[in-house]
């Protein structure tokens, strides 16, 4: 441009804002920088008509052309006298986290999800009061505190992070929700609690892997293996590498076949394994697993676990395919020896262990004919984990069948595999022991408990493991195994493995609460390891998907695995149980006090004051129910109740969570 076109052009703009606009009284404070901030300080000021002045008569696609008409004209120009002084919030959700299991931990030390606010304009911003959210339709679902200057002013080029953990208690900046792994939107909103400065609706998440902005409050959002908390993001990652494609579906195999792999990412390279363990580790002595280089010849029962790998790139998945040879599981170890490498001999840690199909079954004229047929009978499930996992003598979970809890959960693969070909699912997931009475070292075969979270891979389960009759998400599920009263533990003659699935069903027919179960045959690596039944987990999250509100708002108590079978809450606290079980020792012997746990005045009408502890109509169920449970020959510990916690709405809007004795 012209000198002179400059200079008139710097003219005619201080002349229109020093006598057509008054400086203070229209500058206005919106959340969106208005179009005309060229430079990027969400302020139009000066260095924007400088911007604007180079960039005259410029060429289509111009950052001036600010009516997007492809000139940059005069038009343009009223524009941005229009916006004279508006400035907006120069505010950005930068970076966060969704799923965090081993890297940056909060002043508790834990490992929360975290938001990341970065202040790009020129001046300090005080961000106490205003709002951040998870929803969209509810603005002001957090307030960010306000009246601590130092904890919530973010200087000119800085930036504030925000745990989003649901404990808004702890010492420091804490959401009153999390991040949903899965994805969700996340926004931040000023302190009217209704003008959006910035927000992002996100897709599933991948542990440990941050999404932020880069450059930093930029419109390019990416992915980050090394996060930078409070810090500027930095690009690592060249890009993301293509899940392995197998030639072969998962699923059941009568003939041999050469199993090719492949990923679309160019000069990726794949690695494998057949024994459970992940395909590449880095170890003193290099990598585990071994580099595919020509098909794999599947001749027998194998469980192949991929993964594709190239340097400087993300990873892929690690993919799990599980193809079961009948002729060959019919004849694991006939006499009881370990399959392989990796599985112990004898017992471990007074754990006893037993493999196999027993040739005198197998053998036998009325049942050898049949046996394949009732391995596809029904579906299977496969669960492909390194053998330390289970059997190490030190934090194997099946040897230490005793132990709970968080810090005994191992990883492993799931497969549903359908013997009708149908589809049904792969997902990573974490595995415990599950039950109480049948944790005994002398029992051969434990229950387990799988656990879908984001560290592992998908957040939840999304199957109909259970057709039209429940959900189709799941946080948990049980892999149940009617220990107490089966063949494998003290040689039982009462087993049948029906006795539970038909007094829940009994209880369903009843009109009450129940969960839900399905018969599976089991193997692990490989291996039958026999008759299962999926059952759905009494919890808060059973609770919110089938009694309605919220998880928060329920109570789940159980007693635990130990000689002395104490209760404790797994959910919410045992607080209220607690005060319904000494009004039931106090008794019931008159109106009043019955009517007390219910949240009724001594008259029976409401009590807006009373706690309800109890809900009218709630007793003859569980009764009913323990008439069922005389169809078993032995009572099933470890029964799991939710007890009532009737929270009082509006009086006559109760929201009523039952409290059954459920398995």
């Amino acid at each position: 441009m012209p000198r002179f076109m400059k200079i008139s052009l710097l003219s005619l703009v201080l002349t229109v804002a020093l006598l057509g606009f008054p400086m203070e009284s229209l500058r206005a404070v919106k959340a969106d920088c208005a179009v005309s901030d060229l430079n990027g300080d969400c302020e139009v000021n000066f260095l924007d008509i400088h911007v604007f002045a180079e960039q005259w008569l410029a060429p289509p696609e111009s950052p001036a052309d600010l009516d997007r008409d492809d000139e940059v004209d005069m038009s343009d120009f009223a524009l941005l006298a229009d916006q004279w002084h508006q400035r907006g919030i120069p505010l950005a959700i930068n970076e966060f986290m969704a799923s965090n299991s081993s890297g940056m931990r909060d002043l508790q030390g834990q490992y929360d999800d975290w938001i990341e606010l970065y202040n790009y304009g020129t001046e300090a911003v005080n961000v106490g009061g205003m709002y951040l959210t998870d929803n969209l339709s509810v603005p002001s679902k957090w307030r960010i505190p306000y009246g601590n200057l130092a904890v919530t002013t973010i200087p000119a080029g800085g930036y504030l992070l925000i745990w989003a953990d649901n404990d808004t208690t702890d010492a420091g900046l804490h959401a009153n929700f999390k991040l949903d792994a899965d994805g969700e939107e996340l926004a931040l909103f000023d302190t009217d609690g209704s003008t959006l400065i910035d927000s992002v609706a996100f897709g599933a998440q991948t542990a440990d892997i941050s999404y932020g902005r880069y450059p930093d409050a930029s419109d390019n959002w990416q992915l980050f293996g090394f996060p930078s908390p409070a810090g500027e993001n930095v690009s690592v990652y060249k890009g993301f590498v293509e899940d392995v494609e197998f030639s072969h579906e998962r699923g059941f195999y009568d003939t041999p076949f050469s199993l090719t792999l492949a990923t679309e990412t160019k000069d990726a390279v794949i690695y494998y394994t057949l024994d459970g363990t992940e395909p590449y580790q880095l170890t003193g002595r290099g990598f585990t697993g071994t580099v595919y280089t020509a098909p794999v010849l599947i001749n027998k029962t194998s469980c192949l676990r991929v993964i594709a790998i190239k340097p400087g790139w993300k990873s892929s998945d690690i993919i799990t395919c599980t193809y079961i040879f009948l002729d060959d599981v019919i004849r694991q170890s006939p006499s009881g020896e370990p399959p392989g490498p990796g599985w112990p001999r004898g017992s471990v840690n007074g754990q006893s262990i037993d493999y196999g199909m027993d040739p005198d079954v197998v053998n036998n004229a009325r049942y050898r004919g049949k046996i394949k047929d009732s391995l596809l009978a029904i579906p299977t499930i496969s669960l492909v984990t390194a053998l330390g996992n289970l059997f190490d003598p030190a934090s194997g979970i099946y040897v230490n069948a005793r132990r709970d809890g968080y810090q005994w959960e191992r990883p492993t693969s799931v497969e549903l595999l359908n013997p009708d070909g149908s589809e049904g699912f792969h997902i990573n997931a974490g595995l415990r022991i599950r039950g109480a009475f049948s944790r005994s070292g002398s029992n051969p075969k434990h229950a387990f408990r799988l656990f879908f979270r984001s560290e592992y891979g998908a957040g939840k389960l999304r199957y109909p493991l259970f057709e039209s009759e429940g959900v189709d998400e799941f946080d948990k599920i049980d892999l149940r195994t009617s220990q107490n009263n089966s063949w494998s533990y003290e040689g039982s003659s009462q087993n049948t493995l029906i006795r539970d699935v038909f007094s829940r069903d009994v209880q369903r027919d009843m009109g009450q609460p129940y969960t839900r179960s399905r018969y599976y045959h089991l193997y692990i690596n490989g291996q039958y390891w026999g008759l299962y039944q999926t059952q759905e987990r009494a919890d808060a999250d059973f609770a919110e998907s089938y009694l309605g509100g919220d998880k928060e708002e329920y109570d789940v108590v159980k007693n635990d695995s130990s000689g002395s079978r104490a209760l404790h809450a797994t959910d919410g606290t045992i607080d209220a149980y607690r005060r319904l079980y000494d009004a039931a020792v106090d008794g019931f012997a008159s109106d009043a006090a019955y009517f007390a746990v219910q949240g009724l005045r001594p008259d029976g009408t409401p009590d807006p004051t009373g706690e309800r502890l109890r809900c009218a109509g709630e007793l003859l169920g569980p009764l009913l129910k323990q008439r069922v449970r005389y169809l078993q020959s032995r009572p099933a510990p470890g029964i799991h109740v939710v007890p009532a916690r009737c929270r009082a709405l509006p009086w006559g809007q109760w929201r009523g969570q039952r409290g059954e004795a459920l398995d």
